[in-house]
């Protein structure tokens, strides 16, 4: 029977398979800085059922540009006998399908944006459109699977571009009461 259990290891960067249909947006600039000033302590995770990196991806992609610009290795990054660069990936508890991967890949960067309630709501403003669309494609009971996006935000995303999670919930809201109050002078009127 299969441990379920977690390891790190340090792998060439060479061998950190990057997640090739990865939607999320980076900004590599910014990662290449932080890496450059604070070290590399975010290990990514690969996950044998995705066949990739899950998670990392951005960084892993830093941490490439900075080893192709000819810099020293980062806090964090080890040399192997050979002098590669060796990345600290994190291994273990596989996704059960490939569906159930792609679905922890979304919810995994979803989750860092919600941040204990503190008001961002527009989820899908980190990802390539078009690449959430694919990999939502992919994922049958996407509306199931995800905790971060519930089935009918997931049908819009589907339908096209236009789709406005929380412009939704507002007109959901504003369907269901008969008058709306102006947050500034208080007074109501039907929408």
């Amino acid at each position: 029977m299969k441990e379920d259990k977690l390891e790190l290891r340090y792998i060439p960067l060479s061998q950190a398979r990057r997640w090739d249909e990865n939607p999320k947006l980076h900004d590599l600039e910014a990662l290449t800085q932080s890496i450059e000033r604070h070290g590399f302590g975010d290990p990514p995770k690969y996950d044998g059922t995705l066949d990739a990196l899950v998670y990392g991806n951005g960084r892993t992609e830093a941490l490439e540009r900075l080893h192709q610009a000819g810099g020293k290795p980062p806090r964090g990054i080890l040399l192997t006998a050979k002098k590669e660069w060796a990345v600290p990936v994190i291994f273990g508890v596989d996704a059960s399908s490939r569906e159930a991967a792609l679905a922890f890949a979304v919810d995994h960067n979803n989750l860092t944006l919600l941040g204990g309630g503190l008001g961002f709501t527009d989820l899908t403003a980190i990802w390539q459109e078009e690449g959430l669309q694919g990999v939502l494609e992919q994922i049958p009971d996407a509306g199931e699977l995800l905790t971060t996006l519930d089935s009918t935000q997931v049908d819009a995303l589907l339908q096209g571009p236009d789709f406005d999670p929380v412009a939704g919930d507002e007109q959901s809201r504003l369907d269901e009461k008969k008058t709306v109050e102006c947050p500034e002078c208080g007074h109501e009127f039907e929408p």
